[in-house]
């Protein structure tokens, strides 16, 4: 019977051509902080479209002409 033994070789490590790479954990890192930004703008944007009654002071789609509250026509800046 043969024994045959397994010698591990060292891996070769990868290199980055610009010299810049992240890790798993700085990657997901990075994922969070983009879909943050991302969410911010968004719900900042759908807010600023929002109208407020004049007369109620309740905020309203922006697509309304009347508030849902009071009736009150919504007029649009």
């Amino acid at each position: 019977m043969q024994t045959v033994q397994i010698t591990e070789s060292p891996q070769p490590t990868t290199s980055s051509p610009t010299g810049f790479a992240f890790s798993g954990l700085q990657k997901g890192i990075l994922l969070v902080i983009i879909l943050g930004v991302l969410y911010l703008r968004l719900a900042l944007r759908r807010r600023k479209r929002e109208l407020v009654c004049p007369h109620c002071g309740k905020r309203n789609p922006h697509h309304l002409a009347n508030c849902q509250n009071c009736s009150a026509p919504l007029f649009r800046s």
